[in-house]
């Protein structure tokens, strides 16, 4: 016989991002290729909102998620056109020890998002973090047009090899940039087998305070 008990989150602390900072490093902890995934929602003209999975990059210096893209992007233009985005991760099987011994499903949410870019003079210290794969596809993949895929593999392989006989960094392109998102709530919610999930809710107040609740699911 099935059963039914709520999930419950405790001893949670004060500041949201202090929460997420520590789901986070539980989910690396279990992660196979130590990649997190977020998927980003922006208002599109055409199609109202579009969402994408992207790779989260890490915090800001003032705790703010870091998004990354080029400026020639649709996703770009959307967010330059509307600052207002949501910004989801999914973090399966996280065992927490502060919340428990089970691995359990987790979601954090940021609603009423505003992207802010990032100025110049903060763009190299995320370019030199990029993996070659990502400074290759910067520098030559047009995000979203159509392409031929042969010739865009040996674009890819005369571009790799004079980048590999060239012995030199590759440089920044002007297009490359970034954007940090300031919520005005973070959600938290947390679930296991045959639970009904349990939320923790952060609102940020006029103050510029959190103060957290539980929220029904």
């Amino acid at each position: 016989m099935s059963q039914s008990t709520v999930a419950r989150i405790i001893n949670y602390p004060d500041e949201p991002v202090t929460l997420f900072k520590q789901l986070i490093e539980a989910f690396n902890k279990q992660s196979t290729d130590g990649v997190t995934y977020m998927n980003l929602a922006t208002i599109d003209d055409e199609f109202g909102v579009l969402n994408r999975t992207v790779i989260y990059r890490g915090l800001s210096d003032d705790n703010c998620i870091i998004y990354i893209t080029q400026r020639y992007t649709r996703n770009f233009k959307n967010i330059q056109a509307n600052a207002k985005c949501g910004i989801t991760f999914i973090l399966p099987n996280v065992v927490l020890p502060s919340q428990g011994q089970e691995p359990v499903v987790w979601q954090v949410r940021l609603i009423g998002a505003t992207a802010e870019e990032l100025p110049e003079s903060q763009l190299d210290e995320w370019w030199n973090k990029e993996l070659l794969t990502s400074q290759i596809r910067n520098h030559i993949f047009p995000c979203g047009q159509p392409v031929n895929y042969e010739e865009l593999v040996e674009k890819h392989d005369r571009f790799l090899h004079d980048h590999l006989e060239s012995k030199r960094p590759l440089q920044r392109p002007t297009t490359y940039t970034a954007f940090k998102f300031r919520a005005q709530r973070w959600d938290f919610l947390k679930v296991g087998s045959e639970q009904i999930a349990d939320r923790v809710q952060y609102r940020r107040q006029n103050s510029g305070e959190w103060k957290s609740m539980h929220v029904a699911t």
